[in-house]
């Protein structure tokens, strides 16, 4: 009995030590660093704002190899909800509570601070036309009228309620036609400025009633650069493009803008990431490859 008892020690300890080995050699998982594609505006603006410690900014110093890149916001949502070593940065009217939306140096994500200017993670989201159309006063009846609404109060209502920062600066009340109007009005571009579309889109139905009801608008948002391209492109005077960033001073000559929200680029990470507050030049050191561990930040 006694010879008994003691084999099943033996087993109760062998099978505890091998289970520490194994914890040891399984170690921490490497940070899944997530990212969208190239030509997206929300891609752009981040490596222009993550800076090294000296200055180097994430765009002049690349994307580390290996990233995962993702091109809707959408998808980088539900990869870092579903990688508990996911980290990503997406715009924060798109934010769910299927991830966690850390701080940057010390600060909260919110309108607020992107309009004080304590929260640095921030960019403009711009609606473009085509800078020869839009000038010769050759966009279409339905395109023009639908501009004024993007201009409107009533659109900047819209910006607050959905937790966009104002721009209130030369907006003037929106009023429906007075005779009906009828086209396509084709939208392409940000997959951040999307869902903020769809709530203006909705708005500028019910105040434009029947006067707007046959006017088609379509849209086919994918990414800031394939906005700017269809723009350009433009021979009819019917296409917008939504951008998430600048409009960039080479494109200037081609593109007709202006800014309708502010927002801020929220960095996320998994629900169950016990991290809280991130700095600028961390991240850049996570997506440069430098940092690979979650661990290295606390201890930091």
């Amino acid at each position: 009995m006694k010879t008994s008892r003691k084999v099943i020690l033996a087993i109760i300890v062998l099978v505890v030590a091998l289970t520490a080995i194994l914890a040891a050699c399984g170690g921490e998982k490497d940070i899944a660093v997530i990212a969208r594609t190239s030509g997206s505006g929300t891609r752009d603006a981040f490596e222009s704002i993550v800076k090294s410690e000296d200055g180097t900014s994430l765009k002049d110093a690349g994307l580390m190899k290996g990233a995962i890149e993702q091109d809707k916001t959408s998808t980088v949502i539900s990869l870092v909800a579903s990688t508990k070593t996911g980290i990503g940065y997406v715009s924060l009217g798109s934010v769910d509570e299927s991830v966690k939306v850390l701080d940057v140096e010390g600060v909260k994500a919110t309108a607020e601070n992107v309009l004080n200017g304590s929260y640095k993670m921030q960019r403009p989201f711009v609606i473009m036309t085509n800078k020869a159309i839009s000038e010769a006063d050759g966009l279409t009846a339905a395109t023009k009228d639908f501009i004024a609404f993007l201009k409107s109060s009533q659109a900047q209502e819209i910006v607050g309620e959905e937790g966009y920062v104002r721009q209130d600066e030369g907006a003037t009340e929106y009023s429906a036609p007075t005779a009906a109007l009828t086209g396509t009005i084709n939208i392409s571009g940000s997959t951040s400025v999307d869902p903020l579309m769809d709530k203006l889109i909705g708005e500028y139905k019910e105040i434009g009633g029947a006067a707007v009801a046959n006017v088609e608008i379509s849209k086919n948002c994918q990414g800031t650069s394939h906005g700017i391209s269809a723009v350009k492109a433009d021979e009819v005077g019917n296409v917008i493009g939504l951008g998430s960033s600048a409009v960039k001073a080479a494109d200037e000559a081609q593109i007709s803008h202006f800014e309708i929200a502010l927002d801020a680029i929220a960095v996320i990470v998994n629900p169950e990431n016990e991290l809280e507050n991130i700095g600028i030049a961390q991240l850049f050191g996570i997506y440069t490859g430098s940092i690979t561990k979650f661990s290295a930040l606390s201890a930091a």
